[in-house]
């Protein structure tokens, strides 16, 4: 993909799981519309510093800090935030082991000949749905609601023992003018194929969202619909 993608207009909309704070939020998300790349990660809440580690992941993807280093150079910007903070001793061995996240990341753009492609890279169960004239003719890496469960793989912020689990996943295709792309982490994602399984268009559920209605619309969600308490991730994109 070596041209620049038509133009694209995006949003990221995100909250935190009910009785927690805006500071306590782990997952993130990160876009550079003009380069066609876009990302959402999870950090794992059990790990040290998941939130900085999944921010972090987002970040060096859609800014491709050092070219196909990215990764390299986030593991180095995290051990670079979090090591050396005076921590109690029972805290420290838990930084060793380092942080985890899901991520997904997405770039869109166009080969030479100038036809419109995608590819996309997953580790666990942050999601990317595709709609096409109103079908969804794309889910990845999860398709099914009932495989997400409480142990997804995880990318790692340290070298050594970098991944919980083989997930590295990847998938390529092809996109048209007027497409949305949606990425969403995975109590969202586990709703959405939950809905488009009951026969429903769960997209058009989360097409007119702004900031100003999605919390009331994700607490709506987790009261009568179905959707878990967890940090809720979601962000569009109209090719």
């Amino acid at each position: 993909m070596s041209e620049r993608p038509a133009t694209t207009t995006w949003r990221g909309l995100c909250l935190a799981k009910r009785g927690h704070g805006a500071d306590e939020y782990e997952d993130a998300f990160a876009a550079d519309p003009g380069a066609g790349r876009f990302a959402v990660a999870d950090g794992a809440s059990e790990s040290s510093f998941a939130g900085a580690w999944a921010r972090l992941l987002v970040d060096g993807f859609v800014r491709k800090q050092d070219g196909p280093n990215w990764l390299a150079a986030a593991r180095r910007d995290w051990a670079a935030q979090v090591d050396g903070r005076p921590l109690p001793w029972y805290a420290e061995a838990k930084r060793e082991q380092g942080a985890f996240a899901t991520f997904l990341g997405l770039v869109l753009g166009r080969t030479p000949e100038g036809e419109a492609v995608w590819r996309a890279l997953a580790v666990g169960d942050s999601c990317l749905f595709q709609v096409s004239r109103d079908r969804l003719v794309e889910r990845f890496p999860v398709s099914d609601s009932r495989a997400f469960g409480n142990q997804p793989h995880l990318l790692g912020a340290r070298a050594a023992g970098a991944a919980r689990g083989d997930g590295h996943a990847e998938r390529r295709g092809s996109w048209r003018p007027g497409d949305r792309f949606l990425l969403a982490t995975d109590a969202l994602a586990q709703w959405f194929l939950s809905r488009h399984e009951a026969g429903e268009r769960p997209w058009e559920a989360l097409a007119g969202l702004g900031a100003d209605d999605f919390g009331a619309w994700v607490e709506e969600c987790r009261e009568r619909d179905g959707l878990r308490n967890d940090d809720v991730t979601l962000v569009v994109i109209e090719a």
